[in-house]
């Protein structure tokens, strides 16, 4: 199949998916993948938990794999099904986020407002937030 009908299939499966979600009130991410990095901007528009795997994604680690060899055992350990995880989970403010982690012997790595959450582009993420 050529790339650009691959992710025709895949945009309307993603959405297909997201119907049957709410249609459960079961919600769960999916992970997919796009060929054209075009179209991962419009999927998505889908859901901000979904994780879609680009050509740019694979270029980019492998860049940095070439600049960084050391790099290879935490790109194996960060895309391992078995390897990291990112956790959510409620807190007051960041300052308590980082505590909690520091005590569980984790990497606080941001924060997600939740009244920001349906707002592309960053649906309320904020990765590597300034310690203050």
């Amino acid at each position: 199949m050529d790339p650009d009908h691959a992710d025709d299939r895949t945009l309307v499966t993603l959405l297909h998916l997201r119907d049957i979600e709410v249609r459960l009130g079961d919600p769960y991410s999916i992970v997919s993948e796009m060929n054209d990095d075009n179209n991962r901007e419009v999927a998505q528009v889908t859901k901000a938990d979904d994780f879609i795997v680009s050509s740019k994604l694979i270029s980019l680690l492998l860049t940095q794999l070439s600049e960084n060899r050391h790099l290879h055992a935490v790109f194996v350990t960060l895309f391992d099904p078995e390897g990291a995880a990112i956790y959510l989970r409620p807190a007051a403010d960041f300052a308590a986020v980082i505590e909690s982690a520091r005590r569980r012997d984790e990497v606080a790595i941001g924060y997600r407002l939740n009244r920001l959450s349906d707002q592309a582009p960053s649906y309320g993420v904020v990765l590597n937030p300034p310690p203050s």
